[in-house]
């Protein structure tokens, strides 16, 4: 199976402090011992150093841009392929912004949608699964940390 990681995930991935970081990082190694193909966009890396290098008083972590580069160089692409832009997701995109009435930040929700259809990813691996869910109806998993770790017991 294959899963695209939401920004949410990497984030908790390099967090240690954060409440999420264990069921994060054992969700993830539970979908590496599955053999899962996991998968990361150029837009979950943009937002990734995004919320990574603003300010901790802005609701981000406060890291220096060569941390937060590293840390992701260190601890997500080495489990993670970064799927690059691809012809067609553009139109995936007006499309589902269209049918779903999507607006505001939940574009960037879409976006990751586009993608994943595009790229012929089954899932979404996501902490934000009330979001995703009207993209189920395309035929996306979606899932969190929780049901990964459900479904292995």
């Amino acid at each position: 199976m294959s899963y695209l990681l939401d920004t949410g995930l990497l984030l908790r991935i390099i967090d240690r402090k954060d409440s999420q970081h264990d069921i994060v990082i054992e969700a993830v190694r539970r979908l590496i011992a599955r053999r899962a193909a996991l998968f990361i966009a150029t837009q979950t890396v943009a937002e990734f150093c995004n919320v990574a290098m603003r300010p901790i008083a802005s609701n981000g972590l406060g890291l220096p841009p060569f941390q937060a580069v590293r840390l992701l160089e260190l601890e997500i692409e080495p489990q993670c392929s970064v799927l690059p832009e691809v012809d067609g997701a553009l139109g995936l995109l007006k499309r589902l912004v269209a049918t779903y009435g999507v607006s505001g930040k939940q574009v960037h929700d879409a976006r990751l949608a586009a993608i994943v259809l595009a790229w012929k990813v089954e899932a979404i691996l996501t902490l934000n699964d009330r979001d995703f869910r009207r993209f189920a109806l395309e035929g996306i998993q979606i899932e969190t940390p929780a049901t990964i770790i459900a479904g292995s017991q």
